[in-house]
């Protein structure tokens, strides 16, 4: 099994394969895992029974305190729904005892699926070829090397190299879409004091709020907060994220932290922004990296309920969706015990290649498509207007 690229799909697709016994190699086109920003958090839940069954035991134990934002408290996963003109918590989701639910830390949820496997850096897929007579697939890279495996698994997220040669350009960019929402994010460390009341008085975990700078206003603003860090030897222990969002299309777009950041601070004025969450974007200290996010939708492709190569797809790749129903990383991970789990009937000789795959897409090509129409159905609720955004809360 050949997998391109080294994200959490491809990564836990090679931890399930490795537990079982499947001979696989896996290619990361960055050149270390530290050569680029792996994000800032996100929360497992419903993919993580499966992937429990399915890898290595005594690893899994290790999830929650290797990875969780909070590594003293990995099930302390709590989410609120904030009114952001109030600074005031509606309500509050809290996490189940016990069950295999975290918010993780995504540079550490990697580094941890990254123990043990062999990943092959700097590997950029040029192309692929289909033998037809042997029954496999090459995949040539941009240095010139090749490999040759029964199967190639396109991990290799939203840009997807290999979505584009399997289901053709054209179809590739007619079907990936830029969303309009104007995103900006930023994290920094905070005190103990500041963090306490932002438990207290919202949530430990993560939190969602909207504002609007009237009751008139067509479109909210969100903004979104998650505690990403903590480090106890630091004098200001707790990393917090903000992401803000802007439907407003016509917002300029900055090329300087300095410019984003006092572009961040004017919209969370406007927008009427109070209390805690105020404060977090407004303490935000001006030498502080700000970043504009562009989301990128594209739903499977409907060739690919035809399309039987010995070439498959999972994660962003195969769906690419808005994070809000914090779904991404599931899907990724979902995808990918999945596919193994028919990888390894197909290595056992209990499945032929056809059989696999059409088992696997029968699965996560409708789950896919919903998850996608979904994500991007929550994006429009969160920012229509004030009134619609609390009625939903």
């Amino acid at each position: 099994v050949l997998i391109v690229g080294a994200g959490l799909g491809g990564l836990a697709l090679a931890n399930v394969l490795k537990h079982q016994g499947v001979p696989f190699k896996i290619f990361e086109r960055d050149s270390s895992p530290e050569d680029r920003t792996q994000g800032w958090s996100l929360s497992m839940h419903f993919c993580l029974f499966l992937l429990k069954s399915l890898m290595d035991p005594v690893k899994y134990a290790t999830l929650g305190k290797k990875s969780a934002v909070d590594p003293a408290n990995p099930s302390d996963n709590d989410f609120s729904l904030i009114d952001g003109n109030k600074g005031e918590r509606i309500v509050k989701f809290g996490g189940i005892p016990g069950a295999d639910v975290f918010r993780v830390n995504r540079k550490r949820f990697r580094a941890w699926l990254m123990e043990g496997i062999d990943v092959q850096w700097n590997k950029r897929i040029d192309h692929y070829t289909v033998d037809k007579d042997e029954d496999g697939v090459q995949v040539t890279f941009t240095d010139g090397t090749v490999e040759e495996g029964s199967i190639l698994v396109g991990a290799d997220g939203v840009n997807s190299q290999v979505c584009r040669q399997l289901i053709g350009t054209e179809a590739f960019d007619k079907t990936t879409t830029e969303n309009p929402l104007n995103l900006l994010v930023s994290s920094y460390w905070i005190n103990s004091e500041f963090r306490r009341n932002i438990v207290d008085t919202l949530a430990p975990a993560h939190m969602m709020a909207a504002a609007s700078g009237s009751e008139e206003d067509e479109h909210s603003l969100g903004l979104f907060s998650s505690l990403v860090d903590v480090d106890l030897n630091q004098e200001k222990p707790f990393e917090m994220l903000w992401c803000l969002s802007n439907i407003n299309e016509k917002e300029p777009r900055y090329d300087t932290d300095q410019e984003r950041l006092k572009q961040a601070k004017e919209w969370a004025t406007n927008a009427g922004f109070s209390g805690l969450l105020s404060r977090l974007i407004m303490e935000t200290p001006e030498d502080t990296q700000v970043v504009r996010i562009q989301i990128r939708e594209r739903s499977p492709h409907e060739k690919l309920d035809t399309l039987r190569d010995p070439v498959v797809l999972l994660g962003d790749a195969l769906h690419t969706m808005t994070m809000y129903r914090g779904e991404g990383g599931n899907h990724a991970i979902q995808d990918s015990c999945l596919l193994g789990l028919e990888l390894i009937s197909m290595y056992k000789g209990e499945k032929t290649l056809q059989e696999a795959l059409d088992a696997y897409y029968k699965e996560s090509l409708p789950r896919g498509r919903k998850a996608v129409a979904e994500s991007h159905e929550a994006l429009n609720q969160m920012h229509s207007s004030k009134a619609q955004v609390l009625g939903m809360m």
